[in-house]
């Protein structure tokens, strides 16, 4: 009913080059089908944006014949890609098959933040928006071109590099000091990521390690203790928010040089399917810090809540805010009602104290792009939101709903829209009046500040 295309076949191949300046080459195979009721003239992608992810090198090929992509438009996306429409030389008639290269490297990004990590010792890209990304036709009825049910992909790097990827080892090739690790991807498996270095394995030895740490210089102490607490934090945002996989993960947290936050030098986590990264300003903390192991479960949390579903706008209240929200429900399973209580006043004392800085937006309508002083207002009413939930509706409610936001959903936009359908299909209630009192009224509701207020007294 509409123009049409299917991709039948892909294939990815990434090489890291190491070096002074490291480069990760990649390169995109494709097959496509056009099953649509029309010809097709051109094909449109969503490329790595240059800043973002220093990408170099374009070269796409069409039927074995180079084409010349133009960017759509200058603006960057939010997720630091920008569009492309690669014209086909001629038109691509019903029922025909194109062949689709696309080949790029990344190097030295002038703008990285979390998107993207290159040195000479370790490498990672975890973003959705690093390998191309395949338009449907300009037509309000064409679907987006459907993927295969399974993806083959290889990963060459130095023979002593550690590897995490999504998906089944199919084989391994040694070529000099470097290892050519083949993957099979099948579309219930997550989307691709690449996580790789010169590092020192925590959990060696051959014993059982509910998280294992990846760190470029080994570890000093006993860590231990810190392993368990963050294994303990996984199987609690398991058994509250579904499990990630089929298999039963172990988390890894891996140090990684090149990352950071933009716009300020705090210690950075971030998390990846199955693990975190975290840089070394964050590791000098010492591994058995509160101050790390609270930033590794926020990090963890958001494997859950920005890795199997992301927010669509890049929503505060969504993107981090269920983040915060996940360590309230860690504490508590750790620690009782009396750490519930202490993390919620902190968020209220936090949101009094950001409310002096700027004016407050509605918390549906704060994003990344708002100011420092905006978001924080956002990141602490949040969590206190979900709270608020859990207290009108229950916890196994507020948890169950979101599982199956996670669940179902998992690789897609999400928006409050999203969770108040899931919470109302479990509650059989109408959540619109405590949705609209908390997303789009500025305060704290009177009730709620008085609740936990009153029980801070009460325990003084």
């Amino acid at each position: 009913m509409a123009p049409a295309y299917r991709i039948t076949k892909e294939s990815l191949e990434t090489q890291f080059v190491p070096g002074q300046n490291p480069e990760l080459r990649v390169r995109a195979r494709y097959v496509l089908e056009n099953y649509g009721n029309s010809d097709l003239s051109s094909i449109d992608v969503i490329l790595p944006d240059k800043s973002s992810y220093g990408l170099t090198g374009l070269f796409i090929k069409v039927n074995g014949r180079e084409a010349t992509a133009a960017e759509l438009s200058a603006e960057k996306q939010e997720d630091g890609s920008s569009k492309f429409r690669i014209p086909l030389d001629s038109s691509w008639n019903q029922k025909q098959r194109r062949d689709l290269a696309i080949e790029y490297s990344f190097a030295s990004p002038e703008d990285s933040g979390v998107n993207i990590g290159l040195s000479s010792t370790s490498f990672h890209v975890v973003s959705h928006a690093w390998l191309p990304l395949l338009q449907p036709p300009n037509h309000v009825l064409s679907p987006f071109p459907s993927n295969p049910e399974r993806i083959t992909y290889t990963v060459q790097a130095p023979g002593n590099f550690l590897l995490l990827a999504p998906g089944k080892r199919v084989g391994r090739t040694k070529n000099g000091e470097e290892v050519k690790s083949r993957f099979e991807l099948r579309s219930s498996d997550p989307a691709p990521f690449i996580v790789a270095g010169r590092y020192v394995d925590s959990c060696s030895n051959g014993r059982e390690c509910g998280a294992s740490f990846w760190t470029l210089e080994p570890l000093k102490g006993d860590w231990a203790p810190a392993e368990e607490q963050i294994a303990s934090d996984w199987n609690i945002l398991q058994k509250n928010f579904g499990p990630l996989g089929k298999t039963n993960l172990a988390p890894h947290v891996v140090e990684s040089p090149g990352l950071r936050h933009i716009g300020d030098d705090m210690p950075s986590a971030v998390p990846f399917f199955g693990g975190v990264l975290v840089d070394p300003q964050a590791i000098s903390q010492g591994v058995h810090s509160g101050e790390f192991l609270d930033l590794v479960a926020h990090a963890l949390a958001g494997n859950w809540f920005g890795v199997q579903i992301h927010s669509s706008n890049s929503v505060v209240g969504i993107s981090e805010g269920l983040s915060e929200y996940a360590v309230i429900v860690i504490d508590e399973a750790r620690q009782g009602d009396s750490a519930r209580n202490s993390r919620i006043l902190r968020f209220l004392h936090e949101y009094d104290a950001a409310c002096k800085e700027a004016v407050e937006k509605p918390l549906i309508a704060t994003t990344i792009s708002d100011s420092v002083e905006q978001r924080r207002i956002a990141l602490a009413k949040a969590p206190l939101f979900f709270i608020a939930l859990e207290d009108a509706y229950g916890e196994a409610s507020v948890r169950q709903a979101l599982a199956q936001v996670v669940s179902l959903l998992r690789g897609q936009e999400v928006g409050f829209q999203d969770i108040r359908a899931a919470l109302e299909n479990v509650t059989n209630k109408d959540l619109v009046p405590i949705f609209r009192a908390w997303l789009y009224k500025p305060g704290i509701p009177a009730e709620f500040r008085e609740k936990y207020q009153r029980a801070a007294v009460g325990k003084n």
